[in-house]
């Protein structure tokens, strides 16, 4: 399959194709399913609206220079009733002030020059996987990752191994930017990986952002990481084993069939 802009994040692809976002969706250490990774490539169910995303959505579209498009092809974004009817949401307005922070730090453009949106494919671990890099600078041996957070300190739990992380383990982050050195190495042939860099504004008010480089110790921890789990995420995507449900996820809620009574003290073990 031949991937392009409009395609890349059609059902089709998915089926086709890995992705860093899909290899996640399997793993309950980073708030996956397996049951609902599977009604998603088989189009049984799709996430509802986030607004969050969209915000996400509309910064990345700054980026990529298209942002005006992507406002003129988007009029949800925009209030239609009340006194503030035609104005961007107030969500999208605080957007701006996102994109005003980037567009004043001179290190931010810099890290986020370079070819915008670039699609490459290769085969990882027997099979094929998608990524798409916000800011591809080969010249200069570096990529970067556009991000929108809620905020970048705090801390989370990890009940697998017990113990707290940063936002960057968190939400695999790291597994995300090994996927992409590993592949665009691949395509291009290269002896050594590009530096994966992840330039992250906040929608705090006002923001905060941050420059983050991940070097190359981290993206081989993390391959390792893909490596152990793969086998089991090809295994239930392929359909040859029963996918798991986590109960917990909005489709396991959704889908839920209640098989016996509890008793009360269960409660207390999750």
């Amino acid at each position: 399959m031949e991937l392009n802009k409009s395609n890349y994040f059609s059902l089709e692809a998915d089926r086709h194709y890995m992705s860093n976002s899909q290899f996640k969706s399997f793993l309950p250490s980073y708030g996956g399913c397996e049951a609902q990774a599977m009604a998603k490539i088989n189009g049984e169910y799709e996430r509802p609206y986030n607004i969050s995303f969209e915000v996400g959505h509309y910064v990345h579209a700054w980026n990529e220079g298209t942002l005006e498009e992507f406002k003129a092809n988007n009029p949800n974004l925009y209030a239609s009733t009340g006194k503030n009817a035609g104005q961007l949401k107030k969500d999208f307005q605080h957007a701006n002030k996102m994109i005003e922070i980037l567009e004043n730090d001179p290190l931010v453009l810099k890290a986020l020059a370079g070819q915008k949106e670039v699609i490459m494919t290769a085969e990882l671990f027997g099979i094929p996987w998608k990524v798409m890099l916000d800011s591809y600078q080969p010249d200069t041996g570096m990529f970067a990752d556009l991000k929108t957070s809620k905020e970048m300190g705090g801390k989370f739990w990890n009940t697998e191994i017990g113990v707290y992380e940063n936002f960057i383990y968190h939400y695999g982050y790291t597994i995300q930017m090994a996927i992409y050195a590993e592949v665009e190495k691949r395509v291009t042939g290269r002896k050594e990986w590009l530096l994966p860099h992840m330039v992250v504004v906040t929608k705090q008010d006002p923001p905060d952002h941050e420059i983050i480089y991940f070097d190359y110790d981290v993206i081989e921890q993390s391959l390792h990481i893909v490596g152990k789990h793969i086998e089991r995420v090809k295994a239930v995507k392929s359909g040859n084993v029963e996918p798991a449900r986590c109960e917990k996820c909005d489709y396991c809620r959704l889908t839920k069939k209640i098989n016996r009574i509890k008793h009360f003290s269960e409660l207390s073990l999750y």
